[in-house]
């Protein structure tokens, strides 16, 4: 991918529904969909890459009036299986706000395993995502019109595209 200077790696993309997002804990880990449509990479294939050196994390996303907005993480690492992909985030910058740092230090939730501090299971509702509680961010939402991100202007976004580079 070429934006802001190339060598990404795309983990998630999302833009027209076209794939059920709402997965379970293997299909999470092992990934889904096409990468020449909508996809998550897959759990352990983000843990391989993220603990095979420094990586940061670029969010590309278009709210509803279709304005592109983006955030960048200078730190971006997904842990391993055993530590149920705990997520490691820090260093924002970009022009959409930090709406992910929030969930700094969580484990992946989807909707057959709970590890939210939640009472409820937020991936029921709102997909698999590193959630501390329900809100915040949430770019694997089951539907097109409720993909998250609080500091957005009216909090929904209709296209994300997360993507990793070695830096």
């Amino acid at each position: 991918m070429d934006t802001d200077g190339g060598g990404w790696t795309i983990i998630q993309k999302r833009y027209d529904d076209s794939v059920n997002f709402q997965r379970t804990w293997t299909e999470c880990e092992n990934g889904f969909g096409n990468v020449n449509g909508e996809y998550w990479l897959g759990n352990k294939h983000i843990h391989r890459l993220t603990s095979s050196g420094t990586y940061e994390l670029r969010i590309d996303l278009t709210d509803k009036k279709n304005n592109k907005k983006y955030a960048t993480y200078t730190t971006f690492v997904v842990g391993d299986a055993a530590s149920q992909y705990k997520l490691t985030i820090g260093g924002y910058s970009g022009d959409a706000g930090d709406s992910l740092s929030y969930h700094n230090g969580m484990k992946f939730s989807t909707v057959d395993r709970d590890n939210d501090l939640h009472s409820l299971n937020c991936a029921k509702n709102e997909g698999p995502w590193w959630f501390k509680s329900c809100s915040n961010s949430s770019l694997n939402r089951p539907s097109r019109d409720h993909w998250y991100w609080h500091h957005i202007s009216g909090h929904y976004v209709k296209t994300s595209v997360m993507m990793i580079r070695k830096i």
